[in-house]
């Protein structure tokens, strides 16, 4: 994974699950091998959409109510995930009051880590963040 990533100066992690976007990265190395661009500042652009952004945090708490944790397409024996890549300190809330259809659940999402204190950023669709 890593020699093929190594070619790329882009990276685009689309949107669906985030739980079982977190297996697919542990499972593959992607990870790790993201967090080491990371820690050693690559020059490379990280472009995520949804669960794309969302996995950047600390945590996946929260994402439940939106994504199923049980969702388990790499087999049974792989449990849930629940720690994002901590590349960001906080959790990102995509899709608040868009016209997604998890929008709604993303507002439940948002009411359990204020009653958690988990910090986050909603977005709505088609806002970004961009970090330097």
């Amino acid at each position: 994974m890593k020699e093929k990533l190594d070619q790329y100066d882009v990276i685009w992690v689309r949107g669906g699950n985030t739980f079982v976007l977190a297996q697919a990265m542990r499972l593959s190395g992607f990870d790790e091998i993201i967090k080491k661009y990371y820690r050693e500042k690559r020059d490379i652009l990280y472009g995520g959409y949804s669960a794309g952004g969302c996995i950047l945090g600390p945590t996946l708490k929260g994402i439940h109510l939106a994504d199923e944790p049980e969702q388990k397409p790499y087999g049974n024996e792989h449990q849930a995930i629940w720690e994002g890549l901590c590349i960001l300190d906080y959790v990102i809330a995509p899709h608040y009051k868009s016209d997604h259809k998890e929008s709604n659940d993303m507002d439940r999402a948002i009411e359990f880590m204020i009653e958690n204190k988990i910090l986050f950023k909603a977005l709505r669709d088609g806002e970004v963040i961009i970090i330097e």
